[in-house]
């Protein structure tokens, strides 16, 4: 398609034509994502997350999710986001910019921010450029400003980390770097006290570690052993064989394959005869363990 000939009046006409159009289609898009996440769909279709969803499944970039999903949840709460993003009053940036500042807010305090003080805010963000959204939300929220962690790919496929710590973080990684400068042979630098720390989690948290020196499985031998908790060295020989999320779309196939917060479930309940056999164990992530509970227990639809 050329433009080349197109008027200048018929081009501005038409470019912000178009950008009207976008803001509309933003609008159903975020009513789609806020039902998504109502019905919780993203889990039945394999994903554990409503963010992986949207990067994987739909295509957005992590930024353009996370924007999304942001204005979404506010949405629910304070409705009249979705019409005044339509209308060009406020866009994605800065409620994203809020809904952060809220959640942060709501941490910070252990109190919940109520829906009228929400909407007060959107409506004085109306008309505002970026950073004079972020003077007002700081200062309305009273919180600071906090710079965005941002993760840069090189070359040599190494990654440069920039993130911003408050004064009492930055305090516990100096004394943490104190301790180990005896046990690390540059101890002073940061990549090595990282890595140094990260192992010993690794080694202390890894669920697929031995942790006996029998890899013999012992099966309980009665149904009496299924409402027993599940031995240590049983647990160990599921994560090593499952790895990750097991959770299979019934219909696509798709399986989640998550490696955050891993547990493991029964795939036939204790509650309506299941062992603790291996074969009636898989690893679920946390967000699947849980809804697969709740459709066993018909708590909520398949």
């Amino acid at each position: 398609m050329s433009l080349q000939k197109v008027t200048n009046q018929n081009l501005d006409a038409n470019l912000k034509s178009l950008v009207a159009s976008e803001r509309e289609i933003l609008a159903e898009i975020l009513i789609h994502i806020v039902e998504v996440e109502r019905r919780k769909l993203y889990l039945k279709l394999g994903f554990s997350s409503l963010f992986d969803y949207l990067t994987k499944s739909i295509g957005y970039a992590n930024g353009s999710a996370q924007r999304r999903i942001d204005a979404a949840r506010l949405s629910f709460d304070v409705p009249e986001v979705i019409d005044k993003l339509e209308s060009g009053e406020i866009n994605l940036a800065q409620v994203s910019l809020l809904q952060k500042s809220i959640r942060e807010k709501q941490v910070i305090s252990k109190t919940k921010i109520d829906v009228q003080s929400k909407l007060d805010l959107i409506e004085q963000l109306a008309n505002k450029s970026f950073s004079e959204s972020e003077v007002l939300v700081t200062r309305a929220l009273d919180i600071q400003l906090k710079e965005q962690i941002k993760t840069n790919h090189q070359k040599d496929e190494s990654v440069r980390l920039e993130i911003t710590f408050s004064k009492a973080q930055w305090q516990k990684l100096m004394k943490m770097r104190e301790l180990l400068s005896n046990s690390l042979p540059n101890g002073s630098n940061w990549d090595q006290v990282l890595e140094y720390v990260s192992d010993k989690i690794i080694q202390q948290k890894d669920k697929t570690r031995v942790v006996s020196r029998s890899s013999t499985v012992k099966e309980p031998k009665s149904s009496q052993g299924a409402r027993q908790a599940i031995p240590v060295n049983v647990q160990r020989q599921i994560f090593r064989r499952d790895q990750c999320c097991q959770y299979k779309d019934k219909h696509s196939g798709k399986q989640c394959g998550s490696t955050w917060r891993l547990e493991i479930d029964h795939i036939q309940p204790i509650w309506s005869g299941g062992s603790n056999k291996l074969e009636n164990l898989r690893v679920l992530c946390a967000s699947h363990n849980r809804e697969v509970y709740r459709w066993q227990a018909n708590l909520s639809q398949v």
